[in-house]
């Protein structure tokens, strides 16, 4: 089976990475691994090498991401992106395409693969992310896409509302959480020695997206961020933001925060996988508005304070602590998190099964396409 994985950014990564694995490492898949967007961008430090580092071919680098984050940058690169991706389509003679959730540039490159009839695998279909434009990008994959893999019931039951249908819905749950039981976490003492960060110190891992919806906000938004970590006796590691409308504003504001201050914020472009996970399991709580706060962070039995309305909307668990982007509430949030009991209850998202289901079910639609043309 001839499948072409797209990857369009180092936020796709550790999601796809047990995938790729299981994908790799069974005979009966023929896997291009296909890199565009903020992957083979010098500006966001080749991302794309992560595959080479983790010993993954990359059948095709495609630039296709204009310079800036303004809307017609953006705008320009959806159409660049979609010029681009028809080619390959063309050329190559896929059985499945696999896309994972709700990026503009996924989008493009769906949009592409209509016309040459190719079957759509779908990951994270049926989400919501109310401070995002991300989801009518989502929706608009899903109705594209053959095949559903969806993290919840409750998604599963919003992608059949999308179809119109529940044929071809499965619910297998998030990907990224296999990434627990396949990775060999970074212990404190090797995550300094890779990092220079010192995890033995209370810690609070940070990572903020711009609200593409509310836009003239963010700045307001992640100034009451940085009031907030400023009377916060803590050490803050801080990922940067993904190629967002806005991501650059963020970016900077951030930066001109931190300053000379590199004692207690420690800020790092890429932590990749393992140095996430490792970061995760060993902060104090995550701070932020990421989907890994809301997917992952209940694995780690970790508390996550979710700031404003970019992942309103998608189901979380009783971890995660909703707060609006107000310095007061942040940090009034961030002081009772130490005499809450510790987080126990599971994570809703799976345990870490989700790619041997997915693996299954493909080879089960491949095998009913093929005996359907004879």
């Amino acid at each position: 089976m001839k499948v072409a994985l797209i990857s369009c950014g180092r936020s796709d990564y550790s999601i796809y990475l047990p995938l790729i694995k299981k994908l790799k490492a069974d005979p009966f898949f023929n896997l291009d691994i296909i890199a565009f967007g903020t992957h083979v961008s010098q500006f966001y430090e080749r991302t794309v090498n992560m595959f080479y580092k983790d010993g993954f071919d990359v059948a095709y680098e495609l630039e296709s991401l204009v310079l800036g984050d303004s809307p017609e940058a953006i705008s320009s690169a959806m159409g660049l992106t979609t010029i681009k991706f028809s080619s390959i389509w063309a050329l190559e003679d896929y059985d499945m395409i696999i896309v994972l959730g709700d990026r503009y540039e996924m989008f493009s490159a769906i949009v592409a693969s209509v016309p040459f009839n190719i079957p759509v695998a779908h990951l994270h279909g049926g989400e919501t992310t109310e401070g995002a434009f991300d989801d009518m990008f989502r929706h608009s994959i899903t109705a594209m896409s053959k095949l559903h893999f969806v993290s919840t019931t409750g998604h599963a039951k919003r992608v059949g509302q999308i179809i119109g249908k529940n044929e071809h819905i499965y619910h297998v749950g998030a990907p990224a959480l296999d990434n627990l039981y396949d990775l060999e976490l970074l212990s404190i003492e090797k995550f300094k020695e890779v990092w220079n960060i010192d995890l033995s110190k209370p810690t609070v891992l940070v990572t903020y997206h711009p609200e593409t919806v509310a836009s003239n906000k963010n700045v307001e938004y992640v100034r009451e961020l940085c009031k907030a970590m400023a009377r916060l006796d803590k050490q803050f590691v801080i990922t940067m933001p993904n190629n967002d409308t806005m991501g650059t504003v963020i970016r900077t504001e951030l930066l001109n925060f931190i300053g000379d201050n590199t004692e207690k914020y420690k800020v790092v472009e890429v932590l990749g996988a393992i140095g996430y996970y490792s970061c995760m399991k060993n902060c104090d709580f995550l701070l932020g508005n990421t989907s890994s706060g809301i997917i992952e962070a209940a694995s780690f039995n970790r508390y996550v304070i979710n700031i404003g309305d970019r992942q309103k909307g998608r189901e979380s668990g009783a971890n995660v602590i909703h707060v609006p982007a107000e310095s007061n509430i942040i940090v009034e949030t961030a002081n009772n998190i130490s005499s809450l009991p510790p987080y126990t209850d599971g994570n809703i998202y799976g345990n870490g099964d989700t790619c041997s289901k997915i693996l299954t079910i493909m080879k089960d639609y491949h095998k009913n396409e093929l005996e359907g043309k004879k």
